[in-house]
């Protein structure tokens, strides 16, 4: 009689019985490390997949019970990762936010699963998810030797599901100011084309990290008759919000722009390159700008 029995949905040749089968050999390959040899055998019942895990030993086994339980536990959570989380998440999209553009559903998904993965260390409520929903399948088995995968994920972990749709939530802002941020690089880039550039060349000094300074192609102050006072003053001194730095170089107009900066990597810098794209060229240190990045 098997000691335990682990049920997945569909056939043994699908892909779920797939996935849990290669975590269940693995599982008991590094149990067999240790002394603790189990034996695995599938059957197929109606629609399901069931695994039998069997051990022999009557002595072994009681001995190897609670590592056997762990075991189960962490190869059942990362099957529930693996095969229903990333379907979970699908659904939630589709139903609870009601995004039905394929292209915009699978954004969305990236970026919940990218939130996922940067959360395992550091943020609740998915922070070692899987350690918790190990657990979770171990203190099951420890009361119960049958167990129905998808049965205990729609029934006994509805905390966790609720948890993916939170997450879905913080995905989908992340997507729509993607999408925002697209829309106003766009909206620059029009601008760009079609104003009357004032002067050939402006070299753009990044001096720290939110603070700019602007020079004319000798080195000087940039200085342009034509723009107003409120915008002169500006360009004579260091300003601190990106924002302005944008919007100024969008009225200079320049034909060619040279970006001066020891942190090509920030935010600014990059909106920067993708509204001027073929107009500017990056500096990461020259003779000329190094005195005034150093300063």
């Amino acid at each position: 009689m098997p000691s335990y029995r682990i049920s997945v949905p569909g056939p043994r040749n699908g892909w779920e019985a797939d996935q849990m089968r290669v975590l269940l050999r693995a599982q008991l390959k590094r149990m067999g490390q240790t002394g603790l040899d189990w034996d695995i055998e599938e059957i197929r019942m109606g629609n399901r997949t069931v695994f039998l895990l069997f051990n022999h030993n009557r002595k072994k086994r009681m001995n190897g019970e609670k590592e056997i339980q762990k075991s189960l536990g962490m190869t059942v959570a990362e099957y529930i990762v693996t095969v229903n989380e990333p379907h979970v998440i699908r659904k939630i999209i589709q139903r609870v936010f009601h995004f039905r553009h394929p292209d915009d559903s699978r954004k969305i998904e990236q970026y919940a699963l990218h939130l996922l993965d940067d959360s395992e260390a550091d943020e609740p409520p998915y922070r070692k998810r899987k350690e918790r929903m190990a657990r979770q399948v171990m203190r099951y088995l420890n009361q119960h030797h049958v167990l129905a995968v998808d049965g205990f994920f729609h029934f006994r972990l509805k905390h966790y599901r609720d948890g993916l749709i939170r997450l879905v939530e913080h995905a989908v802002d992340e997507f729509l100011l993607e999408q925002e941020y697209r829309e106003f690089i766009e909206l620059l880039r029009y601008f760009v084309s079609i104003q009357q550039p004032k002067c050939s060349l402006v070299h753009v000094l990044h001096i720290e990290k939110r603070q700019f300074r602007l020079l004319d192609r000798k080195g000087d102050p940039l200085q342009l008759k034509d723009m107003g006072s409120i915008a002169q003053d500006l360009l004579e001194q260091p300003f601190s919000h990106e924002d302005l730095i944008v919007s100024t170089l969008l009225t200079v107009a320049p034909k060619q722009v040279v970006l001066h900066t020891q942190n090509p990597e920030e935010n600014v810098i990059r909106t920067l390159e993708q509204v001027f794209e073929s107009r500017m060229t990056l500096c990461d240190g020259c003779s000329s700008c190094l005195p005034h990045l150093r300063r």
